[in-house]
């Protein structure tokens, strides 16, 4: 029964290297090898399962604190309850990447290489080389492995090479930790492997988009305006009687809305870390199987977790995350503008993000002066064709509103050297010809090209929700403070400063969600179905808890689990400073973490200069670099 048990984990695991791998010529004539992995995951952790169950129960109970329990073997009820198997899965996608040092190395990619191979034979034989030369074991030492969570949420993981240069030991932070020798595990030891993760619902892991949704959820569609052909009208036995053909298709998209918003819930960083676990467990232990006392064998080793981490943006949120609910979290924790406001009320969060909006866009006209009466222009043509009923359509059928034009400021928190200079090439994209307010076709591209969400609506859905740490709706945070703002101060309001006689310039938009991108703004977001989905997780007041102070400090101060630095870039427009500084003081849920502050780097430090920033890391959580001094 043991045996048969670790049997359907494995299957159920689902291991595969779909594609044969690739190697990639990196520094000093070395190779590295990148192999593509997806693994079945469940779509609902056992431990969150109960976590919401228990959640519902105590709905009611609103000055009852939630308390987050860790967990200690991600995969334990599913070597020891056969009822688990029965829990849907869903893919995670990651890449690994490591170098190819030896001849026993080269050998092993040419085996993985054999086009012969399916996906699930190729899993099983990368596992035979193991983590050490001279070692049968079928398994990997993920202590000798970094993690890496990406920022967004919604968006997948920039890939090897294309997305990441390895082309020598300072062309990225991953560069730097395979090939720099400066970065190093709690032994000591070199990290060996990289993996990143698409997390779930984006990238190439089962990917959430409108196309799925329909799939999965036809009845929160039911009121969308159909297009010709499109398929069968629902209720059409009532004949002409439309009232009850009405309470027919809100009854069925209400109960379908229900569904959806609690599908969604499981893509926060509550699931995203537990995924991880999943991905450590079945890379530690390939061959899951069990001994007569009931526990797996390899439980005999002890806790194997990551041997380090690094959680870029959102991806840092993750990780307070992983260190709230994970008995036994990364050795060593790396944060690049990624502390959470832990402890502050999402609309204050917004409040103090508003004006890090405006700062970062006075540092853009400084930098491009002229811009200030194009984007008047701009935004004064859009209004004019929203007035008129004749509005400007992209071609990716969504209208160019001037809100949405104004959303290009997303991109200011990027480093002026690059983000600027994009911006400003697509903002002088707008018109035909300089003397012209034509706007060109090329724009539009431009617009839909930098505005993916349609194509990533997790970002839109889901946004707002990594500040929700429990109880408490977010209920449009940015749109209700941008609002206020407005009210407070008219520099806040585009339609009075895109006025020529305004001396103001008009301020951008930074990272936000707004309701209106389900209003016709975004074709994708748009119509019945996501608007109400979205309004709807807005509302959402029983979310799950993401943060526990106890258990971080348990982790980083008191047992000492794990060891943590962390970049904190002082003009970050996305992450508040201050709020992030509240955390870190002594007695506060992240004394343990070493702090770098620098206004030398934007949010995109990681990207700008990672293989400095890492270096820089890994020695003040070693103590080898008196940062702070």
């Amino acid at each position: 029964m043991k045996r048969l048990m670790a049997d359907k984990m494995q299957k159920y695991r689902n291991h595969r290297i779909i594609t044969p791998p690739a190697a990639h010529p990196c520094g000093d004539a070395n190779r590295m090898m990148v192999t593509e992995h997806k693994i079945s995951i469940p779509l609902t952790h056992p431990d969150l399962k109960a976590a919401i169950m228990n959640n519902e129960q105590l709905s009611s109970t609103a000055s009852e604190e939630q308390r987050i329990v860790p967990v200690e073997r991600i995969d334990r009820a599913f070597l020891t309850n056969n009822e688990a198997f029965d829990e849907p899965t869903i893919d995670v996608y990651f890449t690994i990447t490591e170098l190819l040092s030896n001849a026993q190395d080269e050998a092993h990619f040419h085996a993985l290489q054999n086009p012969n191979l399916s996906p699930s034979q190729r899993a099983a034989l990368y596992f035979q080389k193991g983590s050490n030369d001279d070692d049968s074991n079928s398994s990997i030492d993920p202590s000798r492995m970094m993690l890496y969570l990406q920022g967004g949420p919604g968006f997948g993981c920039a890939s090897p090479v294309s997305g990441l240069s390895l082309a020598s030991s300072s062309s990225s932070w991953a560069a730097a930790v395979l090939l720099g020798g400066k970065v190093s595990n709690s032994d000591g030891k070199s990290f060996q492997r990289i993996v990143l993760m698409d997390q779930r619902g984006t990238g190439r892991s089962s990917a959430i988009c409108k196309q799925q949704l329909v799939k999965m959820f036809p009845d929160l569609f039911l009121l969308d305006e159909k297009k010709e052909g499109e398929g069968k009208v629902v209720g059409e036995e009532f004949g002409g009687d439309s009232d009850a053909r009405m309470m027919l298709l809100q009854a069925r998209q209400q109960k379908a809305l229900k569904e959806a918003t609690d599908y969604l819930s499981l893509f926060r960083a509550d699931s995203i870390v537990r995924d991880a676990e999943w991905i450590r467990e079945s890379l530690a232990n390939p061959f899951p199987s069990v001994n007569d006392d009931g526990n797996d064998d390899a439980a005999v080793n002890g806790p194997q977790p990551w041997g380090g981490a690094l959680g870029q943006s959102f991806g840092g949120f993750c990780l307070m995350t992983y260190l709230s609910s994970i008995q036994n979290p990364p050795e060593l924790v790396y944060f690049t503008g990624g502390i959470a406001p832990m402890n502050t009320p999402v609309r204050e969060v917004y409040d103090r993000l508003w004006l890090r909006v405006r700062e970062r866009s006075w540092k853009y006209y400084e930098q491009y002066p002229g811009d200030v009466a194009t984007v008047k222009k701009i935004v004064r043509k859009l209004l004019a064709h929203e007035n008129s009923a004749d509005p400007i359509i992209l071609p990716s059928g969504g209208i160019l509103t001037a809100r949405r034009f104004l959303q290009v400021g997303l991109a200011l928190g990027g480093s002026p050297g690059t983000s600027f200079a994009n911006m400003h090439s697509v903002i002088n994209s707008a018109f035909v010809d300089e003397d012209s307010d034509e706007i060109s076709n090329a724009f539009l591209k431009r617009i839909d090209y930098e505005q993916s969400f349609d194509d990533a609506p997790l970002y839109f859905l889901l946004h707002e929700s990594i500040y929700a740490d429990g109880e408490g709706a977010t209920q449009w945070a940015a749109n209700q403070s941008y609002e206020s703002h407005v009210e407070a101060n008219s520099e806040f309001d585009y339609r009075v400063t895109s006025e020529e006689d305004n001396s103001n310039p008009t301020l951008f938009f930074g990272e936000m969600v707004f309701p209106f991108m389900a209003h016709g703004d975004f074709s994708e977001l748009s119509n019945s179905g996501m608007r109400t989905l979205s309004e709807a997780l807005a509302e959402k007041s029983d979310w799950l808890s993401l943060f526990d102070e106890t258990n971080m400090r348990t982790a980083l101060v008191h047992k000492k689990k794990s060891r943590a630095a962390a970049a904190c870039y002082y003009d970050d427009m996305y992450v508040d400073f201050e709020c992030a500084m509240k955390l870190v003081q002594r007695g506060c849920p992240l004394e343990g973490v070493k702090v770098y502050v620098t206004n030398e780097y934007q949010h995109s430090g990681l990207r700008d200069d990672g293989a400095n920033i890492i270096n820089k890391l890994a020695a003040m959580s070693k103590n080898r670099l008196h940062v702070p001094s």
